[in-house]
């Protein structure tokens, strides 16, 4: 699904406009799973979830972290790539943008768990 999102933002002009959060495709895309591409949404109902990560999963929940606050990423490369420099991790690309300066992420990383009533 998420490479699907990448292409879809890279090669398809509706997702390009719309400049899309990962956590907002579903709005307006719907996810076909036998055919593993996203369509366009005909109705404006969506029901969604991202996949939450603690903390301490490392890179797994910088990347969440990226998806939460990077509009329109067409490539795991993108993601990694800020101001036009490269960085190697995703905890690097994450720091760089200034996602870890304050305890927000952490506030709602605990509301969505609540919300959910994971532990």
């Amino acid at each position: 699904m998420l490479t699907e999102f990448f292409s879809m933002n890279d090669t398809d002009e509706d997702p390009k406009e719309l400049n899309l959060l990962y956590k907002e495709f579903p709005e307006y895309f719907v996810w076909s799973s036998s055919d593993k591409f996203w369509a366009r949404r005909q109705k404006r109902c969506a029901i969604g979830r991202i996949v939450t990560f603690h903390p301490t999963e490392g890179e797994r929940y910088y990347l969440r972290l990226l998806l939460m606050h990077v509009r329109g990423p067409t490539s795991y490369k993108d993601l990694l790539t800020v101001d036009g420099e490269p960085c190697s991790t995703f905890r690097e690309s994450v720091e760089k943008r200034g996602l870890l300066h304050c305890d927000n992420n952490l506030i709602e990383c605990m509301s969505e768990a609540a919300s959910y009533q994971m532990p």
